[in-house]
């Protein structure tokens, strides 16, 4: 029996989903789950698909049929310009364009055009009128006016009077833009035209009072004077220069350094120094002679400079031979040295006629070179004049030249309009008119209902899985294990006990062969057979809340015990309402209460309920301080007495939840079994219970999932098993409403 209990335990455990089983991969049994889930809750499925259908009924009986028609229009290129008109901002970009004709289409001024072309009143057209849409159809030029109305003939006239007012609008467009275009470049051409004959006058008047050729003819003079002074100023500043840095030189070398280096002072093209008996002519012949002119002309070299020199060269020889041979009064040595002397004194004259020559040559230099910058500075004032009424003249020709290119551009530009008027850049027409649609766009019956179908369904489905995923109730037993961390007893069946006859309840009333006695000694087999079994003695059954079976179970598992073999002492320790006697028809008026009160010995309370091997200890009078009687001495001496005299000692206790004897009593016996309620008893409060006991010292030997509903769906793979067996017992409930 065990063993196949454990089965339904692993089955769930592998299934990852609603019964909190660790996650694994998706198979056939988490489909069969989500399958009884949905059927558990079929009802609300069902309601919301009646809704949505019945609103929808509503919506569609309700709403008036609407019509749709559409016309189209073909936009593409006219004939193609000539190149030499064919302007760059007159290609179109295709998608700017196509939204900017939508916007034309949906623009008051058009729809009103239409308007007035269907000659309709105001009261009618607006309601006959719905909507309207302009939209390019996909990758095409062509463009779809789409009317939606409550008459199909009006949706049709509508959208062609569209079209057809659109076509209008473009060749007014056309005709404007042409006539404005005409008026704005001959306006402007007449005003350029009379500045350009201002520009003509401004300029003959110039020409008439600068006499224009003989500032021109006076521009190229002074520009080649200019020219030739320049030149003739930079020669005699370089000869200056060269003369000037001749001069420190000359006083440091010896004399005839100083004549050897006067004799050639200039070089081919320079300027020299004329003499007071030079002319003119001969100025100028010099001036292209070179070195032999100067030397003609002894401007620098002396005529017997060489001659002088060649002389005393032969008398210094002679003037040392005769030295050699004579003394210094020999008249030969005499006079030697006084020809000598001589050619010194002729020799010193040269080199100063020389010396002087050569200042008045830099000097000469330097007046010359002032001259020609003082001429030149003349013709330089002169050719700025001239430049500077140059200057105005091409300033206004250039006016006048740039007048006459606008005036050309636009009277050309005007001329191309002429010329395109005719000529279309863009093309318009109505490729297919509107045609009065055969049946309704809205509403789509069909279509409607299919969809308020799937919408209600959907919302069904979402509600279901919704309150699925928001119960936090203990519903499987492999949550027990999971959620709560204690070990799993067994599961109960919900049974249908008479509510009025008290004695169906117990165990060895019913069928011994029902799913139901299976349960409980399924119970028993796991507490007899678990670790705890050989010091389990005194046994208290608990629950969190109120109703949650435990009465029930405890009575029966005390009778399947007792049906073991085992003696087995049954006590009702809910002395606030406990019932346990009314099962057995007994007497509760002595019982646990007189015993922890010292009013009676445990023997004079026991009561025989007439199941072999069971006794019962009823609550006895209802105390006013039931935890603090638990907590006194007479309790333990109550379990060992209890211990020796019985086998099993079965405590039936309040919820731990709701009173706090329950947990006091659960920390002096040998273990604790708590009962959950399939479906109704909340995971978190089933959790508090537990630790509770915990932490008071109680062992919990593990859970009893009671109730179980095997005709509900989720409990598939149990109710395989119990529905062998074909018992069908459910709990009831009594007249008060309450559960046992």
């Amino acid at each position: 029996m065990n063993k196949f209990m454990e089965q339904p335990v692993q089955s769930g455990t592998g299934s990852a989903g609603i019964g909190g089983g660790s996650k694994k991969s998706f198979n056939v049994v988490d489909l069969k789950q989500y399958f009884f889930i949905v059927v558990k809750r079929i009802w609300l499925v069902a309601l919301c698909f009646i809704v949505s259908l019945s609103v929808m009924v509503v919506i569609l009986i309700r709403q008036i049929p609407e019509y749709q028609s559409v016309a189209t229009l073909l936009l593409s290129r006219g004939l193609p310009l000539p190149v030499r008109l064919k302007q760059e901002e007159m290609e179109l970009i295709l998608g700017d364009y196509i939204a900017t004709q939508q916007r034309i289409i949906q623009s008051s001024l058009v729809i009103n055009g239409a308007r007035e072309r269907l000659n309709l009143p105001g009261d009618e057209f607006n309601q006959k009128y719905r909507s309207l849409s302009v939209v390019p159809i996909w990758q095409t030029a062509i463009m779809a006016i789409t009317v939606k109305g409550l008459d199909p003939v009006f949706c049709a006239d509508f959208a062609n009077a569209l079209a057809e007012e659109y076509l209008d609008f473009k060749a007014g467009e056309r005709m404007d833009t042409s006539q404005a275009t005409v008026i704005s470049l001959t306006q402007q051409a007449n005003r350029l035209h009379e500045e350009l004959k201002k520009a003509e006058i401004q300029s003959l008047a110039f020409i008439r009072e600068n006499s224009v050729v003989g500032i021109q003819e006076r521009g190229n003079v002074a520009a080649e004077f200019l020219g030739s002074l320049s030149r003739q100023a930079a020669t005699y500043r370089n000869q200056r220069m060269l003369l000037e840095a001749q001069q420190p030189l000359l006083s440091q070398a010896s004399d005839e350094v100083v004549l050897a280096t006067l004799s050639y002072p200039i070089q081919i093209g320079t300027i020299p120094v004329p003499n007071s008996s030079m002319s003119t002519s001969s100025v100028n012949s010099v001036l292209g002679g070179g070195p032999e002119s100067l030397i003609e002309y002894g401007v620098v070299e002396q005529p017997f400079w060489s001659a002088l020199k060649r002389k005393k060269a032969v008398l210094e020889g002679q003037l040392v031979s005769y030295r050699k041979k004579y003394k210094e009064e020999h008249p030969l040595v005499k006079e030697t040295v006084s020809a000598l002397q001589e050619t010194d004194d002729a020799l010193n004259v040269e080199l100063e006629f020389a010396l002087r020559q050569f200042y008045s040559q830099l000097e000469s230099l330097s007046i010359r070179e002032k001259s020609a910058e003082r001429v030149e500075k003349e013709w330089e004032d002169q050719a700025l004049e001239v430049s500077k009424k140059m200057q105005e003249y091409r300033n206004i020709q250039r006016n006048s030249d740039r007048l006459q290119g606008l005036y050309d551009l636009v009277f050309n530009r005007l001329k191309e309009v002429d010329i395109t008027l005719g000529i279309e850049p863009e093309s318009v027409r109505i490729m297919e008119r509107a045609k009065p649609p055969s049946s309704p766009i809205t509403p789509r019956k069909l279509q409607s209902l299919f969809m308020a179908a799937l919408v209600g369904l959907g919302i069904g489905l979402g509600l279901i899985f919704g309150l699925e995923y928001i119960d936090d109730s203990i519903r499987y037993p492999e949550e027990v294990t999971q959620g709560l961390g204690i070990p799993f007893l067994g599961v109960v069946p919900s049974a249908n006990w008479d509510p009025e006859d008290l004695r169906a309840h117990i165990l060895a009333n019913i069928d011994q062969k029902s799913g139901l006695a299976e349960a409980y000694r399924n119970v028993r087999s796991s507490l007899l057979l678990g670790k705890a079994k050989d010091r389990l003695k005194t046994l208290v059954i608990t629950s969190a809340v109120p109703k949650e079976g435990k009465t029930t179970t405890c009575l029966n598992l005390a009778i399947s015990l007792a049906q073991a073999g085992s003696r087995v002492l049954m006590v009702d320790a809910d002395m606030r309402r406990g019932e346990l006697h009314k099962f057995f028809g007994l007497e509760g008026g002595r019982g646990l209460a007189d015993v922890l009160t010292g009013q009676a010995k445990p023997e004079a309370v026991i009561q025989r309920s007439g199941v072999p091997n069971l006794d019962l200890i009823a609550t006895g009078p209802f105390p006013s301080n039931p935890a603090e009687i638990v907590l006194r001495p007479e309790m333990n001496s109550f379990l060992d007495y209890a211990r020796r005299t019985y086998d099993k000692v079965v405590f039936d206790c309040p919820p731990v939840m709701a009173v706090s004897e329950a947990a006091i009593l659960a920390s002096m016996v040998d273990g604790v079994i708590t009962i959950v309620w399939a479906g109704h008893t909340s995971k978190k409060l089933a959790q508090l219970c537990a630790r509770l006991i915990r932490e008071r010292g109680a062992v919990i030997l593990g859970c009893v999932l009671n109730n179980l509903e095997f005709s509900r769906v989720g409990y598939y793979y149990y109710s395989t098993y119990y529905g062998y067996y074909n018992y069908d017992y459910h709990y009831g409930k009594n007249e008060a409403g309450k559960r046992v």
